[in-house]
């Protein structure tokens, strides 16, 4: 998912009350426009006044810096309040501008315009809300504070990540495997036909070996990493991504290997991961060994096994990536086709006619390696 060419924000609210009394000076023409008092003082509900041109009365403009990182909206009881605020001003506004670098929010531009309509009946100062991108448009199409605040401090940004699986693609297919235990509870005078049955006794065949190095591979876990490609041509710094599953997701692990025998005393090579994963509820954190991704440059995360469900499905993936400057965030998709290759006899013995029954059980499919190493053990 790629982001569109934006403004970088003010880092703190002194900045932003400065660009704001840049950019409406230049909106309203009027020279004079000047921050209220200092910090500290009073301001009844105003940050910034000016007269502009043409018009016989003073607007107010009320600056409120949210956090970029957490997406921190107006709230209705902060509007209400600003509002009230404002209306002790002198002389009285003719028009309250409430500016935020927060992001758009309709529910909260739909609250502005019913107290603006309440206003103008009631007789009082006008009410508007200006949030980031509102104020980005408007630097952009006034040149002054364009070559102010994007040309002399080099604040144009061109942020765009995109994320993908380990391949490239936002759609995964994978297979786990798995077997299909069949029990059967029989006599025992019917004990010899399943004994003479080759593939019974093929299936029966299966021992682990725990005096041998061995290596047993689950198959009903799949393998998958996800790949960040900063797509800008501006560096993504101090960044991580989240990720959580909307669907059904029986495990997940770093591996989906277990030593056994010998082998199992050899410390793990591989115990660096960059991602951090939770079971309950089935959430994921990744965080890079290094905080900057430099323009087209790829990160690749540690691999993830994940177990599914035996059946098949489709199982979204809710990935956010945020950085300094920089959010995003956007869903992948694993489309789940499993594989149920064979089924495994286990005899039961019964003692009655009576209790005889076929139980079919899913198993995951374990496969043994035996295991050379260089260790001499």
């Amino acid at each position: 998912m790629q982001a569109p060419k934006s403004l970088r924000r003010p880092e703190n609210w002194q900045d932003f009350e400065t660009l704001c009394e840049f950019l409406w000076g230049e909106i309203w023409k009027y020279p004079e426009i000047k921050k209220n008092g200092r910090p500290g003082q009073k301001q009844n509900g105003v940050d910034i006044s000016g007269i502009p041109s043409g018009q016989d009365g003073y607007y107010g403009i009320q600056c409120k810096k949210k956090s970029e990182y957490l997406n921190t909206q107006f709230t209705d009881e902060e509007i209400l309040e600003e509002i009230e605020m404002a209306k002790s001003f002198q002389p009285p506004l003719k028009k309250l501008y409430l500016a935020t670098t927060a992001i758009k929010n309709a529910k909260i531009e739909e609250f502005v315009r019913i107290k603006n309509i309440e206003h103008i009946k009631a007789g009082l100062f006008e009410v508007h809300i200006y949030c980031w991108e509102d104020i980005s448009a408007l630097i952009d199409r006034y040149p002054q504070t364009h070559a102010w605040y994007v040309k002399s401090k080099n604040f144009k940004t061109d942020h765009s990540v995109s994320v993908t699986f380990h391949d490239g693609s936002t759609e995964l297919v994978i297979v786990p495997k798995f077997n299909r235990l069949l029990k059967v509870h029989v006599l025992k005078s019917l004990r010899a036909q399943y004994l003479s049955n080759p593939l019974y006794n093929a299936a029966m065949k299966w021992e682990s070996s725990f005096s041998k190095p061995e290596t047993r591979v689950n198959l009903s876990y799949c393998k998958f990493n996800f790949q960040i490609h900063n797509t800008g041509t501006e560096a993504i710094e101090d960044y991580k991504m989240s990720f959580k599953f909307d669907g059904k997701v029986v495990d997940l692990a770093r591996t989906n290997e277990e030593y056994t025998g010998r082998i199992a005393l050899i410390p793990n090579k591989h115990s660096t991961f960059d991602t951090e994963i939770n079971k309950t509820p089935f959430i994921g954190e990744i965080i890079p060994e290094t905080n900057i991704l430099v323009s087209d440059d790829v990160y690749r995360s540690s691999d993830i096994f994940l177990k599914p469900a035996a059946e098949e499905y489709n199982l979204p993936i809710e990935w956010k990536l945020i950085s300094k400057y920089h959010s995003t965030k956007g869903i992948l998709n694993l489309i789940v086709k499993p594989q149920i290759d064979r089924k495994i006899k286990e005899e039961i013995e019964i003692k009655d006619k009576s209790e005889f029954r076929v139980e079919e059980l899913g198993e995951d499919m374990i496969e043994i390696k035996e295991t050379n190493n260089d260790w001499g053990l």
